[in-house]
């Protein structure tokens, strides 16, 4: 867990409250167990470095609730439920279903003052299109309140020589009628990941409006 390892000792301190919140979205049955294992090993590697590390979805946590007259209203983290770091993982198909804004509503809302909402994504070829979330989750964070910081490239591969050394990509092909081989488009190897990082700027941020 090298990017969880380096995003929590680079945005946050000893004693840390760090929350790892899965994507809001629907897991598919088959990738639920993978999920939790690297979820699990991702707490881990948190604990290994002295936060304090907790597993929860994040829109969990500030869930509408029904009140006894029957209105509508959000449940508020108190000051001491909030936490310093959200570390979640964008999947790339992901963002434009409105899942990017319930993350990062929920997430302005988790934060304490200060603290730092970094989300790991990657763009993606293999639908025959590029898609990159990025910019629906900037504008999500941005709308939320929450101010940008930094975007970092996270290399998937080695620089030898002063070079990237990724994998040969390779060229399947198909036989036409004939017995003539047609080749396919070259797959695509993906070099980086992204972090797109966040703070919450606002000391009352998290706060109903009738409690500022």
């Amino acid at each position: 867990m090298p990017i969880i390892e380096t995003i929590t000792s680079s945005f946050s301190a000893p004693g840390a409250r760090v929350l790892l919140a899965p994507w809001p979205a629907v897991e598919e049955v088959a990738s639920r167990a993978a999920s939790v294992g690297e979820l699990d090993a991702a707490l881990d590697a948190v604990d290994a470095l002295g936060r304090h590390a907790a597993i929860t979805k994040l829109e969990l946590l500030t869930a509408i609730e029904v009140s006894v007259s029957g209105e509508a209203a959000l449940a508020w983290l108190s000051a001491d439920e909030r936490v310093d770091l959200v570390i979640t993982s964008l999947p790339p198909d992901h963002g434009a279903d409105g899942s990017a804004e319930t993350l990062a509503i929920t997430a302005s809302r988790a934060l304490a003052f200060g603290g730092i909402l970094a989300v790991y994504t990657h763009s993606d070829w293999s639908s025959g299109r590029l898609i990159d979330p990025s910019g629906l989750m900037i504008a999500a964070a941005q709308n939320a309140d929450l101010l940008y910081l930094q975007h970092i490239v996270t290399l998937h591969t080695p620089i030898r020589n002063c070079r990237l050394q990724p994998p040969a990509a390779t060229a399947p092909t198909d036989l036409v009628p004939g017995g003539r081989e047609l080749a396919a488009p070259m797959t695509h190897a993906r070099a980086h990941g992204d972090v797109l990082v966040f703070a919450q700027a606002h000391a009352d941020a998290a706060q109903p409006e009738d409690l500022r």
